[in-house]
């Protein structure tokens, strides 16, 4: 069962977003959402990310993760609250500090094009991924941020937002989703990244897939894998690797497999690509 620390840093937005309730406005860090514990019309229900509180000002009382859960569940029994956020699907994760809108540095002039810089195919093929294939998967993306220049490889999420990545950085262009792959097979293939992804392609060939370009999107993954008979898992070999595995096994069933199996020894399947070309 989970400890009161391990339940500490879940994030309140991740509780909710697992419990059906989504933001009506975001402001920087400040989130607000129409209140879980009573009815109204006007969203009255604020989460600060940074400090991973919340408070309801219809109600007039805030708190952390667990006095949320005491509320919501209807208990003041710390064991039934552990027992019962120890089963859910969301999974504890580091704070992640983000900042107010103010103090944001968002990309612009964004430019959109094919895939073609030396830079980044370089970068791609020290990686051990097959270039000529990634350019069917990714884009080439031009943008600004903070007055200069930047390029980097873009994999386009199903929200319509890009997850980034050139030898220096890793990112996203807002909005944040899962991309999902389907080639119309019994199978699909979860992975973290989409670096993994074109691993898995450079190593094997094509396939249905579910790239969660986050961890904490799992609970998003979950209505697009319930289609599928078999689902294999190839996440990262470290502890969130596994336990979003586990999410899904106890979300899913025996459908689904344990393919970090595969590259045990390594870190996650790109590094087990690298190992094989040395």
């Amino acid at each position: 069962m989970m400890t009161i620390q391990e339940v500490k840093t879940i994030q309140i937005s991740d509780f909710l977003a697992d419990k059906g309730y989504e933001p009506i406005n975001k402001k920087g860090y400040k989130w607000w959402y129409l209140s879980p514990l009573h009815t109204e019309q006007t969203a009255s229900f604020k989460v600060d990310l940074n400090k991973n509180l919340w408070y309801d000002f219809g109600l007039g009382k805030g708190g952390n993760i667990i006095d949320l859960a005491m509320t919501l569940f209807h208990t003041q029994n710390i064991s039934e609250v552990l027992h019962r956020m120890d089963h859910s699907i969301i999974i504890p994760t580091s704070p992640v500090k983000l900042v107010s809108s103010s103090e944001t540095t968002p990309f612009k002039d964004i430019e959109v094009k094919e895939l073609a810089h030396p830079a980044l195919l370089n970068y791609l093929l020290s990686r051990g991924i097959d270039s000529v294939m990634t350019k069917s998967q990714c884009l080439e993306i031009h943008y600004k941020s903070c007055g200069k220049n930047y390029f980097a490889i873009g994999f386009r999420n199903d929200a319509g937002g890009y997850e980034l990545r050139n030898p220096y950085f890793k990112g996203c262009i807002a909005p944040k989703a899962i991309t999902t792959i389907i080639n119309h097979e019994a199978k699909c293939h979860v992975f973290e990244g989409f670096i993994d992804y074109l691993s898995y392609l450079t190593l094997y060939g094509k396939c249905d897939a579910v790239v969660l370009n986050s961890i904490v999107n799992i609970p998003h993954a979950l209505f697009v894998l319930n289609g599928y008979s078999d689902i294999y898992c190839y996440l990262d070999n470290d502890k969130a690797g596994q336990m979003g595995t586990q999410q899904i096994v106890t979300a899913l069933g025996d459908r689904c497999t344990d393919a970090a199996k595969e590259y045990d020894g390594y870190k996650d399947l790109n590094e087990y690509l690298m190992s094989k070309l040395t």
